[in-house]
Order: C-alpha cells, then structure tokens, then sequence
C-alpha cells in the first residue's frame, strides 16, 4: 500500500459490492487507489440487487448500502423518510478532521440524489460528478417514475457544472459537452477494466460459445444479435449464444426467443460464475446502435471483453475507433445483423486471425483501460482539487 496521502473519498452510487457495469468500474478505481493510501468509504443508496451483507468491508473497503430495496412511493412513506434521514447522517459522519474531504458520485444530480448532495456541499466535501451517460437523448419506453427522474435529470445539468469541483466523463463528446457549459474541471477516463485470460485457451469450445453481456435496452443492439446469430446457427447448428443481464427488456426478449433453444438466458450472474464465462468463451459481442444516447457514452462491457484476450466483435460507435482498429477486433457497422452472421462465419472459418486479434485487443485493454492507467488518472484530479 502507498503512502497515506490524507485523501478521504467517499463514494456514492447505486449498490455495492454486488452490482452491475457501473460497480464493477467503481471497484477496479477504488482498488487501485486504496493501494496508493487514499482512504475510501463507499454509500450505495437504494439499490435493488441482492448484497451479501447491508453493510461491511469488501477488498478492504467499508461500504454501506442505504434505503436498499425501497420504493419511492407513499406506500412506503415512512421507509423513504428514514432514507433520506439515514443518508444525511451518514454523510456527515464520514467526513475526517485533518483530512481533504471528497465525494465521487456516480452519475449528476436528480430529483432523488438532490438532497443528498447539496448536504454533502454545506458539510465541506468537494465534489466529483463521474457522468457516463447523456440522457437527452434517452428514449427507451420505461416506467413514468423512471421517465420523471430521467426529466429531473435533464432539468438538473446545468447545476452539475457550478457543484462539481471536477466532471469524470467516460466519452470525447461528454467532455466536449462539459467544455461548452464551461464546467470548471473536466477529465476523460475511460472504461476500466481488470485483466481476466486464460492463458492456456489455444482453440474454441464444442459447442462453440458467443457471449453478450449486459443490459436489454435499445442501444444495446441485443435484438441485432439475437438476428446475426440466428443466421450464423444456421451453418453451426450446435453454436451456443449465452446473454447474461437483468432488466425488464431482458424479460421481454426470453419470451420472444423461447423456442430458440441455442440462446441461453443466463439472467444476472455473480462474479464468480460471471468473469469465468467471459474468460472461457469464444467470442464476445458488443453491438451497440446507432444513437445519440449510445454515441454519447462508452460500452461499459468492451473493456472486460478486451480483457479476457478472446475475439470480440464491436460497432462503430462513440469513441470505439480512437482506441481500437480492425487489427484488435471485429469492427462492424452498428444496426447490420447480417454482418454479424458474417463476421462470426469469419471468425471460425479462420481461428488464428481471431486469436491474433484478441491478444492484441488484450494490449489496448492494458493500454488504455487498466486499473493502474485509470487509476492514476483519478489520483491525479483528487490531489489536484
């Protein structure tokens, strides 16, 4: 562990140690600056996936989670009273004497985290937005709250540029975003993710595997997926894709495919059954559409894809191409199922490639979204601030 260096972060976010994407980016962060003695506490406020403990030390951080499982509705009035009351207490009892007090909030301001952070402002912490998402172009069909708090959050950007004393963003067009609102402080770091090969793996599963992993909504492109292997299982019949993820559209999609019996539904998985998958399999799908919501931020997955050193098929999409060539992966246009079939006919038709491609999409994955490089990068804005 690196000297102490009298930093005390305190992180929010959604849940914690289990969670998806956005955990998962936060841990490997987290990690890496425990190890150069910054002291870390993290607050998971309302989630919904199961912990395996409401509160206590993961990796040798201490974490909280707040108000989990709650609704925000008058059903559960009392419940939300003590949520928020809970949360504030909390806030001012995390604070150090004798040390720079941060928080690193995932996401910006919305209607429910509002309180929170104008308190965490008037008890003295500074305050770090990471924002990965642009949601004035979110589209997507979901519940009239959901649609409330996404408002809220369009609404709330501007104040996102005069509370922070630093904007994280994951994408080149966030953070030409930010320039133009002329927040005080903005930098750019990328998806984070943590090696995960199998160094031993020199050809492909019986059956062979094709993996996606993450959420269902229309910028994922999982429906593009589903139709590109459609076609590829027509000339591998004993092909298997896997699609792990929980979310309402996930729902919606196993209905529709439930006579496909070579597209396997996995659901949500633990870490410890997760990364062996993405390890383990053949190929790794991240194809996103072409959107402005998908354009604004970065695929959270493509970072722990690279990471396994497996081949791994990716669109065109936001910053895909300052980091990546056709040399590190598969690159396609977004929206073409049938480059997707012909593209996984390629990849089998001639392993070497594929293979050659995957290790040197493992080199870019070092390069560009270890845990060390991003790490460093969030050391520097905190000693900085």
């Amino acid at each position: 562990m690196g000297k102490e260096k009298k930093l005390n972060l305190v992180v929010f976010t959604r849940e914690y140690p289990v969670g998806m994407a956005s955990t998962k980016r936060i841990q490997h962060l987290m990690d890496f600056l425990v190890s150069q003695g910054v002291r870390v506490n993290i607050l998971a406020f309302r989630g919904n996936i199961p912990q395996p403990a409401l509160q206590g030390i993961h990796n040798s951080i201490p974490y909280q989670n707040i108000g989990h499982g709650i609704k925000l509705s008058f059903r559960q009035f009392g419940k939300v009273i003590s949520y928020y009351f809970n949360g504030l207490i909390l806030i001012a009892k995390n604070k150090r004497r004798g040390y720079k007090n941060i928080v690193y909030k995932a996401g910006g301001l919305n209607i429910e985290n509002f309180l929170f952070v104008l308190w965490t402002k008037l008890v003295g912490f500074k305050m770090v937005f990471a924002i990965e998402e642009d949601y004035s172009f979110f589209k997507d069909n979901i519940k009239m709250i959901s649609r409330f708090k996404i408002w809220t959050i369009r609404r709330m950007d501007f104040l996102n540029c005069r509370w922070a004393d630093e904007i994280i963003v994951i994408s080149y067009f966030l953070k030409n975003k930010y320039l133009k609102k002329k927040a005080s402080g903005i930098t750019l770091i990328p998806v984070t993710a943590r090696i995960n090969v199998n160094e031993d793996k020199d050809s492909f599963n019986n059956p062979l595997q094709i993996v996606y992993a993450g959420t269902f909504a229309d910028k994922d492109g999982v429906a593009d997926i589903i139709e590109g292997f459609i076609g590829f299982n027509k000339h591998h019949k004993g092909a298997v894709l896997i699609l792990t993820g929980k979310s309402a559209q996930q729902e919606e999609y196993k209905a529709k495919f439930k006579n496909e019996k070579n597209i396997v539904f996995k659901g949500f998985m633990e870490d410890v059954d997760f990364y062996p998958l993405l390890r383990d399999s053949d190929i790794l799908c991240m194809c996103r559409t072409e959107s402005g919501f998908a354009n604004a931020g970065f695929p959270f997955k493509l970072g722990e894809y690279l990471a396994t050193g497996n081949p791994v098929i990716c669109t065109k999409v936001s910053d895909v191409e300052y980091y990546l060539n056709n040399d590190d992966v598969y690159l396609i246009e977004p929206g073409n199922p049938k480059q997707i079939t012909e593209t996984l006919l390629s990849i089998v038709n001639d392993p070497v490639t594929a293979r050659n491609k995957g290790l040197k999409g493992l080199e870019k994955c070092r390069k560009y979204f270890s845990s060390e490089t991003n790490g460093q990068l969030l050391l520097d804005v905190l000693l900085r601030i």
